[in-house]
Order: structure tokens, then C-alpha cells, then sequence
């Protein structure tokens, strides 16, 4: 079935802005032809009366006539265009006056696409009957700005949401935040709207995943207000989402510190993965029992030094039954000391995984949404750490980890020196230059005081740094041997070989994280 034939003109004083939002795949999404545009305010007053559109999109602040003067015109022609203001201000004044004229809608620049094609599928609805149809609507983001707590004038914005079709009013309401797990399907808040009708609310999508709410406190119960909701969408199939409800606030003027506290419920879904519900009466008031202690990170250290799997999972199952407590803690405080931990636990072994992304500086453990795989993500990140220091530096890694190869400055030189020069063909002459002795007293000095010839620690260096490479999933092993200056695979496999007991590959299929 064709989609019905619907008109609309653009009109800024701005072409590029006009050849911009012509140039949309919107218009042919909703069956909607942009017939003309214009430049001025004058042009645009003449062509709606003129062609009679089903929409005009126009700007506030074009010559000749202002979109406001625009707007009143055409109210008193008892045109049926519904007029879309645009505005580069946030300003609620021109906010409330364009709602005043009626308005359908008033965003800001630059247009979000999203939100233009949200508002004019509301709007084409109601044009063709549709129920689900759109009532006048202010900008997303001044919405989200009211949500978020970032407006200093909140009185203006509860002013126009008061004087809209939403119907709410500046008295006790409350604020309710739907988090889907995929991007909204349309027709999801046609829905939501019409299973919670008898509420006075406004519903806005505030990104591709996520719908907030206002509601006017009834004396309904919030909880049974939402959970009507969440049943409707499933009685028509659609995604469920995880829902949370805010406190409820002595005015709409509060409505942030609703928000606030069910962005805070939201986080409770840690402690229940099968919740679907989540209000602000559960966040806990009681102070988190657990404090930080060096010697979680500790244990854990040992834990790994000695690559031991069983304790690594012991440790973090009494980490995080400690973290617990007996009063459940705000799920912030137990990713912030999650995230504690793990830099503690970074920070020791740093100079085993410096290169290496086995530690980010910020890990984001939020996408471990239980408690369950919050733990198991410990697990695996703490076993995987530990078989990467296995494999690289075997029973040395403790003695690599104290630094305490030699106080001696001559040995720690040539140490540095070897390091920082592993992927070369090292000579003793070099070796002998940078500490000012002969290549001879050099090489009788190493082995007297380390025990071990220059040359046998060299290559032990050598392949150490080729376990570390070798250990990265899918390295070329030819690569890796060119890179530490061998010039032939079989003697850098052979070499390896001498050292670890298995061949590069074998090392590979075995260690390869």
C-alpha cells in the first residue's frame, strides 16, 4: 500500500541549511515530498497560504519576518499547516511563544535527525488518523537539559510543558527511564503513551536506546503505572525494557533530582538480573561496610605471580563477598573499588604487562551488568594476566618483578643497555663502551658478578622478548624472528628451542592469548 501523499516547504535564510535537510532520506521514509523553500520570512508566509502544505519547517530568525510573526499569521489564517520552528538560540522565551501560536514542535540547531524524524512521523500520524498520533512538543534537548539538571531558568521550560497538550502541571510528579538493550523499535512510544493515557506524561526517546518520562503524580502508584506499561509492550511483542522510577518530587520544577535517583535504581540491576523494575526505594542508605585494603591486591598478585587459577577465583569470590557486606552498597561504590582494585593489581605487576593491554588505564567494568559477571569478568582478566606472565617469564617472574637483577651500577647498565637494544645483533664492543671497560674485563665482570655469560643472558632477553610477542594471538613467527635480529627462522627455532623446551610454534598453540 502506497504511503498517503504529504507536503512540506522548507524555509531558512541560510541555503546551505535548506539543501541540507531537502537533501534528508527522511522525507522518503515517511511519504513526505518537500514541494518548496524559502529565504525569508515573507516567502514563507506566502507559499503556506499559497500551497497550503501538510508541514512547514522554518526557521525562528529570518528577514523580513521573523518565523514567531510567521506563526501568528497563520494561526489567524486558520491555516492547517503544522509549522516545526527551528532555532540556533536556546531560548525559552522563543520556545514558549512559538507553543503559544501552535507550534508542533520547536528544535534547536543543528537539527537532529533523529528527532526530526520522530517528530514528523508523530505528527504524519495524526494527519492520517493514526491514534497514536502527536501533540505539540518542545526541543529534545531541552527536555534532557531539564532532566539532566543543567537548566539555571527551569521555571521556562515547566512553563511551556505546562501550557502544552501534555497537560502536566508544576505540582508533585515523578520521572521514569526505560533502557532498552537494542535501539528503540518504532512505535514504541505510541504504545507507552496509549497504556499509560489516563496519566498526564510526556515520553521523549533521549537516545537510540533510551525513553525518559515525566509523569504528574495521580496518587497511582508509580510502580503499577510502569509495570502497565512494560506489560502493554509485551502483549505486542515488542522488546522489553529495564525500567526505573524515580522518587516522586514536591514539583515538576525538581523533576532532575527524579531522574537523578532512577538513573541511580537502574544500577540495582547488579544485584538482580532478572529484575525488570527497578525504583528509587531500594538505593541504599546505609554506608558501604567494605573499605579498600592493599591486601586484596596483594593476594591477588600472589595469586597470579604463582599462576594459580583456583586461588585467583578464591581471592575474587572474597573480594566481592567482602565488597557486599551485609547491606547491599550503591553499585557505584562497587565499580569504583572494582576499579580500585584492578589498578592496584596493574600497578604491582606493571613492569611484567607494560606494553600490553591486559590492564587498561580506565576499564569499564559498568558493561558487566551483574554482580555474577562482574565477578567472572574479574576471573578471566586476573587468569588471563597470570598464564601471559607464565608463559613470558616462568619461575623468574618474581625476581623480574623486584628489579633486584644487581645493585651494582655497571651490571644495571649493561642490563639497561641489553634491554633497550634486544630486537639488535649486540656486540660486546657496544656493551664494553657503555660502561668503559675493555670487551674482555667486561664480559670476565658480568659472568663474575651475575653468574651467567653476556652471551647466554642476551639470548635469554632475546627470547623472553619473543614469548611476549609470540604470546599476542596470531603474530607471524618468521616476523618475530627477523624483528629480534635473526635472519633465518630455523635459527631463531632453534635458539627458542634451547631455551623453552618447545618450538615457537608449539610455544604459540600452547601460550597465545
Amino acid at each position: 500500500m502506497d504511503k498517503p501523499y504529504l507536503t512540506a516547504i522548507l524555509a531558512d535564510d541560510e541555503p546551505a541549511i535548506t539543501e541540507g535537510l531537502a537533501s534528508l532520506s527522511v522525507w522518503d521514509e515517511l511519504g513526505i515530498n518537500v514541494i518548496d523553500t524559502a529565504s525569508s520570512g515573507d516567502k514563507a508566509l506566502e507559499k503556506i497560504l499559497t500551497l497550503k502544505p501538510d508541514f512547514a519547517i522554518m526557521d525562528i530568525m529570518m528577514p523580513g519576518m521573523t518565523g514567531l510573526e510567521v506563526l501568528e499569521k497563520i494561526e489567524k489564517a486558520s491555516i492547517s499547516t503544522d509549522i516545526i520552528i527551528l532555532s540556533g538560540y536556546e531560548r525559552f522565551d522563543y520556545a514558549r511563544k512559538a507553543l503559544k501560536f501552535q507550534a508542533k514542535a520547536y528544535l534547536l540547531k543543528p537539527v537532529d535527525t533523529e528527532e526530526l524524524r520522530e517528530t514528523l512521523s508523530q505528527l504524519r500520524a495524526k494527519r492520517i488518523g493514526n491514534p497514536g498520533g502527536a501533540n505539540t512538543r518542545i526541543s529534545r534537548t531541552m527536555l534532557n537539559d531539564l532532566a539532566d539538571g543543567k537548566l539555571i531558568d527551569t521555571g521556562s521550560v515547566v512553563t511551556i510543558l505546562t501550557a502544552s497538550a501534555e497537560g502536566l502541571a508544576d505540582v508533585p510528579s515523578y520521572a521514569v527511564i526505560f533502557s532498552f538493550s537494542a535501539p528503540v523499535k518504532e512505535g514504541t512510544l505510541s504504545i507507552l503513551d496509549e497504556a499509560v493515557s489516563s496519566e498526564k506524561h510526556i515520553f521523549w526517546n533521549k537516545d537510540q536506546k533510551t525513553i525518559r518520562g515525566i509523569f504528574t503524580f495521580s496518587g497511582n502508584a508509580p510502580f503499577a503505572v510502569v509495570e502497565s506499561a512494560v506489560k502493554a509492550l509485551e502483549n505486542h511483542g515488542f522488546p522489553l525494557p529495564i525500567v526505573a522510577i524515580g522518587n516522586v518530587t514536591e514539583n515538576l520544577s525538581e523533576i532532575a533530582s527524579s531522574f537523578s535517583r532512577a538513573s541511580m535504581a537502574l544500577s540495582y540491576r547488579l544485584y538482580d538480573e532478572n529484575g525488570r523494575i527497578f525504583s528509587s526505594d531500594m538505593i541504599s542508605l546505609t554506608p558501604p561496610e567494605y573499605k579498600p585494603a592493599d591486601e586484596d591486591a596483594e593476594i591477588l598478585v600472589r595469586n597470579i605471580l604463582e599462576n594459580d587459577e583456583h586461588g585467583i577465583e578464591k581471592s575474587c569470590g572474597a573480594f566481592i563477598d567482602k565488597l557486599l557486606g551485609s547491606a547491599l552498597p550503591p553499585p557505584n561504590y562497587v565499580y569504583s573499588v572494582t576499579s580500585w582494585l584492578i589498578r592496584e593489581t596493574g600497578k604491582r605487576l606493571e613492569p611484567l604487562i607494560k606494553d600490553t593491554d591486559m590492564i587498561p588505564s580506565a576499564p569499564d567494568i559498568t558493561r558487566f551488568s551483574t554482580i555474577h559477571s562482574l565477578k567472572d569478568g574479574l576471573i578471566e582478566m586476573f587468569s588471563r594476566i597470570a598464564r601471559y606472565i607464565y608463559a613470558v617469564y616462568g619461575s623468574c617472574a618474581e625476581k623480574r618483578l623486584s628489579g633486584n637483577d644487581s645493585d651494582d651500577q655497571i651490571i644495571q647498565k649493561i642490563n639497561e643497555y641489553i634491554d633497550s637494544h634486544s630486537e639488535e645483533q649486540i656486540r660486546l664492543e657496544d656493551i664494553a663502551d657503555i660502561v668503559n671497560l675493555s670487551p674482555s674485563y667486561a664480559a670476565i665482570y658480568f659472568r663474575k658478578k651475575t653468574g651467567t655469560t653476556l652471551r647466554e643472558f642476551i639470548l635469554e632477553r632475546k627470547m623472553e622478548d619473543a614469548r611476549k610477542l609470540l604470546a599476542i594471538k596470531d603474530s607471524s613467527v618468521t616476523d618475530i624472528a627477523f624483528r629480534l635480529g635473526y635472519h633465518d627462522y630455523r635459527s631463531f627455532s632453534r635458539a627458542f628451542k634451547n631455551i623453552t623446551g618447545m618450538t615457537p610454534s608449539e610455544f604459540q598453540d600452547k601460550f597465545a592469548l
